[in-house]
């Protein structure tokens, strides 16, 4: 009872730091560009905590976009702001490595009188361990149906039950997925929105008007989402009802020219300070030897 008392002064303390340090703030200092991908996760995070979503069931996400863009890295933020220990509080499973059907036993664990009964499942050991944890389930689109099957009753129920017939309530879990599908067509129309915009800002420079869109401000339409995407995922998952548990299916888009330096900056700070200082080596990257950079990275 002490323990528990413990645990509840301790979660409402956390709570309340978050509440002084907003999630968007934290976000915004960590990853570059995707506004509209922070601002939907810091949304649906502050609905949740609000009880605006049904309490019976975790928090669903769905990013979608291409490789190397910020999904993982925004699903390791999320998990460093709602845990202190990231550790144990972030999850990450590889779904390329449940492509077959019966690597659900690794997923979950084997049942009785199976080779590795003992052992467990991987996803259960680590919800166990932390039932709210953020989960990431990286590349969803590799993992076999009945892997899927387990999600699904993962996210209907919030609770999963293991190989040996224990159940783990999660309710309170955060579950991230990732995926290519569909990356080229949402790469394509984010180039045609951005281009836009930048066409848009241009006409009100010379016009000198005030209220000049940023290059990266843009924002995917109602229509390319239900037209598009909507079919493209059903065509690929097959199921409406693993769809339907979704919360928010969150885009990223890719990045502008300004947003690319930014991330030019960020890695040669990064392999700066990985240089040993016995070295004595110092290089100063001025913005004409970034944008070189960059155009070699383009071509």
């Amino acid at each position: 009872e002490q323990l528990c008392r413990f645990q509840e002064a301790q979660a409402r303390r956390e709570a309340e730091e978050r509440r002084k340090f907003p999630l968007e703030r934290r976000l915004k200092e960590h990853i570059i560009g995707q506004e509209g991908a922070i601002n939907t996760v810091a949304s649906a995070i502050r609905r949740k905590e609000n009880g605006w979503y049904d309490e019976e069931h975790p928090l669903v996400f769905l990013f979608l976009g291409s490789s190397g863009i910020g999904k993982t890295e925004l699903a390791k933020q999320v998990a460093r702001y709602m845990h202190k220990d990231v550790k144990k509080g972030f999850i990450r499973m590889d779904m390329s490595e449940f492509q077959e059907k019966h690597e659900v036993a690794k997923f979950i664990g084997s049942p009785p009188g199976y080779v590795g009964h003992e052992e467990g499942g991987q996803l259960t050991k680590l919800l166990r361990a932390c039932p709210n944890a953020v989960v990431l389930f990286d590349e969803v689109d590799k993992a076999h149906p009945d892997v899927l099957t387990i999600m699904l009753q993962l996210f209907d129920e919030g609770r999963l039950t293991d190989g040996k017939g224990k159940t783990i309530e999660c309710k309170d879990a955060i579950f991230i997925m990732t995926s290519n599908v569909a990356s080229d067509e949402i790469a394509e129309h984010g180039m045609q929105l951005r281009q836009e915009a930048e066409e848009v800002s241009r006409r009100k420079l010379a016009d000198n008007l005030e209220d000049v869109q940023k290059s990266g401000d843009v924002k995917i339409s109602r229509q390319f989402k239900d037209n598009v995407i909507r079919p493209i995922l059903k065509a690929h998952f097959r199921r409406d009802e693993f769809l339907g548990r979704i919360n928010e299916i969150v885009y990223f888009l890719p990045f502008c020219h300004s947003e690319l330096l930014q991330l030019v900056s960020k890695e040669l700070s990064f392999w700066a300070k990985k240089v040993p200082q016995s070295l004595r080596f110092v290089s100063v990257w001025g913005r004409k030897k970034k944008r070189l950079l960059l155009s070699l990275q383009e071509t």
